[in-house]
């Protein structure tokens, strides 16, 4: 009996990939001479710089590099590979927003719970999709395969944490998330994904949404302190941090971006476009390198919700009364 080396769990016979873990099985591989990188055996080229192995032996460097390699055998092994890959996409998801000490617990949930025969019709949906695309276009459907891959292991991923491991979360997050799975700039309700995602109803931090009625030495001082909006932006909320109340500390966001300020830190413009990398740490949140920290609870929902903006523009401009008020 084959053993996984990274979790010991039992390796099927042919399988290239754990299906516990997802992490892959070194039995049948071949080395690339290009970039030494180990792949499957039955590779025609280098799935990490695009090395022909039946060419004339140089490298592709303009050749596109899968973000999930699969190789498309057959129906059945493709979606035993897409079942692992799951795996791998689920570790990742718990090491970046949960604790990680925790991933035994989410793959047991998984196990134990309805999703594991949800996930396991959609993996097959999912591995004839992609075949299909793959024998459509051949390579130059990686990209798109990839694409399809990453928004489908996201929604799912979304589902099983939120529907299957509230407890293991350590944050209720709403299930209104899962309706933006396919969200699309200019096409969203870009204010009510906002409110779905970050879900003031179920937070402490004051909140000013009418800044009409918001007394104007407050919004004085945000515009002051961090909340430098261009003009005719809209600006949604604005969630004040600070400990005296003062909204000389805090956060908003706009039809363009984020605004906030810690203390003693610089105040921060991070257009959605401009999002590169969102990190949370154990106490924080990193935008672009810069700290970030509104607690636990809107730090993950935040997190996630920018995640989500990463790469939108906004389609125009809307002109409202608050921006005459500011």
């Amino acid at each position: 009996m084959n053993l996984c080396p990274n979790c010991a769990a039992e390796i099927i016979p042919g399988s290239k990939f754990c299906i516990r873990c997802g992490d892959k099985i070194a039995e049948r591989t071949k080395e690339c001479p290009a970039c030494t990188h180990q792949g499957p055996v039955t590779s025609v080229f280098c799935h990490h710089c695009g090395f022909h192995f039946e060419g004339k032996g140089q490298a592709a460097p303009n050749r596109y590099v899968q973000v999930f390699p699969i190789d498309f055998q057959s129906q059945e092994s493709v979606t035993e590979q897409v079942k692992a890959l799951f795996f791998k996409r689920l570790r990742q998801r718990v090491e970046e927003e949960h604790d990680p000490k925790k991933y035994p617990d989410y793959v047991e949930r998984f196990y134990q719970s309805r999703f594991r025969e949800i996930y396991g019709l959609r993996s097959e949906q999912i591995a004839e999709d992609i075949l299909v695309q793959w024998e459509r276009f051949g390579t130059e459907a990686l990209s798109e395969i990839d694409r399809r891959l990453m928004t489908a292991f996201e929604g799912l991923l979304d589902f099983f944490i939120i529907q299957y491991c509230p407890d293991l979360n350590g944050v209720l997050l709403p299930s209104a998330i899962l309706k933006y799975e396919k969200a699309i700039p200019g096409k969203t309700d870009l204010w009510q994904m906002i409110q779905d995602f970050l879900d003031f109803d179920h937070e402490q931090e004051v909140v000013y949404f009418d800044f009409i009625s918001m007394r104007s030495e407050l919004l004085a001082n945000a515009c002051k302190h961090f909340l430098y909006a261009e003009p005719q932006e809209r600006v949604f909320f604005i969630c004040d941090l600070s400990l005296k109340n003062t909204c000389k500390e805090g956060f908003a966001l706009t039809n363009k971006g984020i605004y906030w300020k810690t203390p003693l830190e610089r105040p921060q413009r991070i257009f959605y476009h401009e999002i590169g990398e969102v990190k949370k740490e154990k106490e924080w949140l990193t935008i672009n390198g810069q700290f970030f920290n509104a607690g636990t609870s809107l730090n993950l929902k935040l997190c996630k919700l920018l995640k989500k903006l990463r790469g939108w523009r906004s389609p125009g401009v809307q002109t409202e009364k608050v921006r005459a008020a500011m």
